[in-house]
């Protein structure tokens, strides 16, 4: 049976996303994305996708929201 990886706690920034008024369709769509499931993935905590993190940061969503890779942290 697959293992999931651990989720991380991203509710912070979804919460920041509805008060800026950004929807996971304008992140998609930004980003050139056919599907949203990058997107989706990203802020649920199964995945780590970069360029959707740093649309994030990029737009002002607090870094201590996302629980960014180490390597990510750094540059932040």
């Amino acid at each position: 049976m697959k293992k999931l990886p651990a989720k991380k706690d991203r509710r912070q920034a979804r919460a920041w996303m509805i008060l800026q008024g950004i929807r996971q369709k304008d992140i998609q769509n930004d980003l050139g994305q056919r599907h949203e499931t990058q997107v989706n993935e990203t802020l649920l905590g199964l995945r780590n996708d970069r360029r959707v993190l740093q649309y994030l940061l990029d737009n002002g969503c607090p870094a201590g929201y996302l629980e960014l890779p180490s390597d990510m942290f750094e540059a932040a």
